[in-house]
Formats: structure tokens, sequence, C-alpha cells
């Protein structure tokens, strides 16, 4: 899918460069994965695999999948006394969480209505602002599931922290901008398929990335120092986690999502936690070496939605909370116009 470094990881970088001076290597990775998950956000899925039913009960992980990082194992089980084929073993307390939100995901059907309405609010704190940070006002964004267009409205109001330039109050998104429902449906939900495809797609948006950086090397242009790259392992929970805040997911792939996240090592899951508004949430995290981030989401126990997603990391926060996600057949009105 094409995917590059957009013009405001170029400027957030810029500012911290002179034409013969690179950004330092905290300040590359803070800029390259803040800007990376905005744009995951709002990202066509074009490396799509063919759809399957994942067949997996939970409690079971599926046999032999061969994709280099943990290996997938049989578990002992069944009814009435039947013998397992594969070696026992006892799952992991994350696995068994995360495989109860596979199975809640699987049985919460996917709401009816051409339009996601997802209203949310971010908050960000920086090392310098006291502690403070600043909240930006909530925005509403209204997702056309067929084309993948639409249209976001925002509170531009900024709070705490001196704030930044305020966006337009409505944006337009061009069809496309986000995954159709067609796109969604057509990744796999078989587990290891879709974590290999996961994997291609972080890949490919690495190596894009690393070629902005080189073409602006070469016009002899300022450019941000070549960032670590993460591990295979850092880029499947990441594109994992962004890929279940997409809200029309069907149950089937939300469910493998979860899967996947079981057969990735250094997830930690935390039951019984609470969102930022006080809502019961399951939390899963992962640190990553590289920018020295952890990653994390929460997750709604009873249907698998995800509820908020936050990265810290030496000297920043930052948090994306979930309101409300609701379907309908028609675009609903500015809720923050005047």
């Amino acid at each position: 899918m094409p995917e590059v470094l957009d013009e405001d990881i170029l400027r957030d970088l810029m500012v911290r460069c002179t034409s013969d001076l690179s950004a330092p290597p905290a300040a590359a990775h803070a800029a390259i994965r803040r800007q990376r998950r905005r744009r995951l956000r709002t990202r066509a899925l074009t490396v799509a695999g063919t759809a399957a039913a994942a067949g997996i009960a939970v409690g079971t992980i599926a046999s032999a999948s061969g994709n280099g990082r943990t290996g997938d194992v049989s578990v002992a089980g069944g009814t009435g006394g039947t013998a397992s084929h594969g070696p026992a073993i006892r799952l992991t307390a994350a696995q068994q969480a995360l495989f109860s939100l596979s199975s809640a995901a699987a049985a919460t059907p996917r709401p009816s209505g051409r339009y996601v309405v997802q209203a949310e609010k971010a908050t960000t704190i920086e090392s310098g602002s006291g502690g403070s940070g600043s909240e930006i006002g909530p925005k509403t964004s209204v997702i056309d599931t067929v084309t993948g267009g639409g249209v976001t409205y925002q509170d531009i109001t900024v709070s705490g922290g001196g704030g930044t330039p305020a966006p337009p109050g409505v944006l337009n998104a061009r069809a496309g901008s986000s995954p159709t429902r067609a796109q969604l449906d057509a990744l796999p939900t078989d587990p290891s398929a879709l974590s290999a495809t996961l994997l291609a797609q972080a890949k490919q948006q690495e190596a894009q990335a690393q070629q902005q950086m080189e073409q602006l090397k070469k016009a002899g242009k300022a450019y941000p120092v070549a960032i670590d790259p993460l591990s295979d392992d850092d880029l499947v929970f990441e594109q994992a986690t962004d890929l279940l805040w997409e809200p029309d997911l069907s149950p089937q792939l939300r469910s493998a999502l979860y899967k996947v996240l079981a057969d990735t090592p250094g997830v930690v899951v935390q039951t019984g936690a609470k969102d930022s508004s006080g809502r019961a949430a399951t939390e899963i995290s992962r640190y990553q070496a590289p920018g020295k981030t952890t990653v994390e989401t929460f997750e709604d126990p009873a249907t698998g939605a995800t509820l908020e997603s936050a990265w810290r990391s030496p000297g920043e926060f930052d948090e994306d909370l979930y309101l409300s996600t609701t379907y309908t057949n028609t675009i609903p009105a500015d809720p923050y116009g005047s």
C-alpha cells in the first residue's frame, strides 16, 4: 500500500534539524511512531488474503503454524474423556485472557448501518509541560464503510499545556482514506495467515518511510537519522492493536486478532483494569526497545471492542480514548457546530 512519511512527520522532524544536523534518534523515533500510528488509523488495507474461518475454540491454539516466532501448539482438552492428539500444555494467564477476548469478539455481531460514527478525544503529556499536558477537544469521525471516505467533525478547543495551532473544524476524507468493509472482510481470519499479512504490511510501510528519508538526504535537505528497526514481534503487535481500533471489523477478524496477540511474545495482559474514563477493561501492552515505548490498548471484556489506546515513552504520553461507537444509514450533523 502506498505509505510515505507525510508532511506532518517532516515538519515535526525539521524543527529538530539544521542544514548540517540531523534530529537525535529519540526525536526521530517519537515523530515517526506518532505520525505512523495516526496514518495507520486512516489507511486503506490493500494487502489482503483469502478470508477463512479461524476454526479454533477458546482455550486452544492452532497446531504448528511455522511462523518463526513462538510457534503454535495444541492444547489438551475436549469433552467426554476424548484424548488429545497434541502434547498437553497449560495456557499462560495472558493467553487465557486473550482467548476470552477472542471468544467475546466472535460472539458479538457486527451492527448494521453504512456509516460508523465514532467519537473520541486525545490527550498528550510531554516533558517540560510540568505534567499538565494538553487535551484536544473531542472529534467525531463518520466512516463510510462502502467507499472508505467520510467526514470528521472536530471540537478544536485545546486545553492545558499551551495547545497547538487549531485544525479545521470539519475535515472531509476522500474515498479510500479508511478501509472499506470489503477490504476488511478480505483479510485472512486464520491467525497464522493474518499474522503474516500484518507483518508484510508493516515491513512495507517501514521500508517506504526509510526510502523517504534517503530521498531527503540525496536532495541535500535536513533529514532524521536512521532509526533502529522494530522487531517482527514489535511490528505484528503494533499492527494488530492498530487494526483492533477499526470499529467495523467482522466478529471473525476481531476474534482472530486476539489469537495473533496470544502467539506474540512479550505481550502483557491485565484483567480487571479500567480505561481512563473508568470503564471496565482488559489491558494489553508490550514494550518496544526502539524508542523505549510501551504500547497499551484497553479492550471491553464483554465485546472485545477497543476502548482506549495509549503510548508511553520517556518524556511523552499519548492517549486516544474512544467515547462511543454507533452505526447509522445517514450522515449525522456536526455535533460541535455553533
